[in-house]
């Protein structure tokens, strides 16, 4: 089988990584050679070659929301989950107004352009959070808004004809996440719960838990069947104080907060997704152990201590080979214990042998 990937990120280097112990090929369209995927795939394409990749192509995918316009007309054909979805996806807005239609929980916004921001903010109360309605990931384009003057420097980051997602701030207990997988034939399952924890907008760490949230799950389902998903379908939620569940935000594709599963469940989600996308049967995705994962953000392999790192019984280390930069992903620690009192335990071990100060 011939698969495309539409993004060179690490989301595709693992997705690549995993197929090629199944005998797949991978074809990558991305404009660096040096991405990670581009690296490991068969074949790299440039975005001006899109052509010729579509044509070697069986079936093309995507690790990656913030395509070009001219690159989706061309593949709309061809990739799964489907474009329609990932449109969805691509405005915050948009995303939002779908949850609202269908009657999904989420928190209470509204939408603004930058010329009625201020008036709108205002109109809406405070705190809120001020979210730019395109190339949203990784807390880009997010304020947190607790006076008007803060919108004032919100609105020097950005175009007066940008549009914009004004949504209550939720005091929440926790966030978490479930990704579901879904194939053509509507079998569906369910990756487990896993507790989210973020700095600055990007996931610090997270950790699988010895619970389930029924009503979560369900959501998870329906939009699964609802958007006739084939594939991977992530979906972060806030829990409240008060026992609600509320729909953050989705992504039709493999996400960070499941990249334990490659250790600890029997089938990741990575290859599930494949598995989907080929018309092969699901994998299970039960868990073998309590599992949890540690992002490596913005600082380089020397930087980090490596012996001390993996002398941690457990943990397992995934380098992305990606340029430095601050805040960025340059890679990730898995982790799995016995129990979940001795995944936190090393969880915090981890973190604080990576971090002896604030991400950088």
């Amino acid at each position: 089988m011939r698969i495309g990937i539409l993004g060179g990120g690490q989301l595709g280097w693992m997705t690549v990584l995993e197929g090629k112990k199944m005998g797949f090929e991978f074809f990558v369209l991305d404009a660096d050679p040096n991405s990670p995927a581009s690296r490991v795939a068969d074949r790299w394409f440039p975005p001006e070659k899109v052509d010729e990749f579509v044509r070697l192509s069986e079936v093309i995918t995507y690790e990656f929301e913030h395509l070009q316009e001219e690159v989706l007309e061309k593949v709309y054909d061809l990739t799964t989950p489907s474009l329609n979805i990932l449109e969805l996806k691509r405005s915050r807005v948009r995303e939002k107004e779908f949850y609202r239609r269908e009657g999904y929980p989420t928190p209470e916004f509204v939408s603004a352009e930058g010329k009625d921001l201020k008036e709108k903010v205002e109109k809406f109360g405070f705190p809120c959070v001020i979210k730019a309605e395109k190339l949203g990931y990784d807390g880009k384009g997010q304020y947190r808004v607790y006076y008007a003057e803060d919108v004032e420097r919100v609105l020097k980051n950005h175009h007066p004809e940008e549009r914009f997602l004004v949504e209550r701030l939720i005091d929440y207990n926790f966030e978490f996440s479930i990704i579901g997988v879904r194939d053509a034939r509507g079998n569906r399952k369910l990756y487990p719960l896993t507790v989210n924890h973020h700095e600055g907008g990007i996931l610090l760490y997270n950790s699988t838990r010895g619970f389930q949230i029924r009503e979560a799950e369900d959501i998870v389902l329906s939009l699964m069947e609802g958007l006739n998903l084939v594939g991977l379908l992530a979906v972060e939620f806030f829990y409240t104080w008060d026992g609600k569940v509320l729909v953050n935000e989705l992504a039709p594709r493999p996400h960070n907060t499941g990249h334990y599963s490659l250790d600890g469940c029997y089938t990741s989600q990575f290859e599930n997704l494949l598995r989907a996308l080929c018309g092969l049967p699901l994998g299970s995705t039960r868990l073998k152990s309590p599992s949890g994962m540690v992002n490596i953000l913005g600082l380089s392999l020397e930087e980090i201590d490596l012996p001390s790192l993996l002398s941690v019984e457990g943990a397992k280390l995934y380098w992305y080979g990606k340029e430095k930069r601050a805040k960025r992903k340059m890679g990730h620690i898995n982790l799995t214990a016995s129990t979940d009192q001795e995944l936190e335990e090393r969880l915090e071990k981890l973190i604080s042998l990576i971090y002896s100060h604030e991400p950088s």
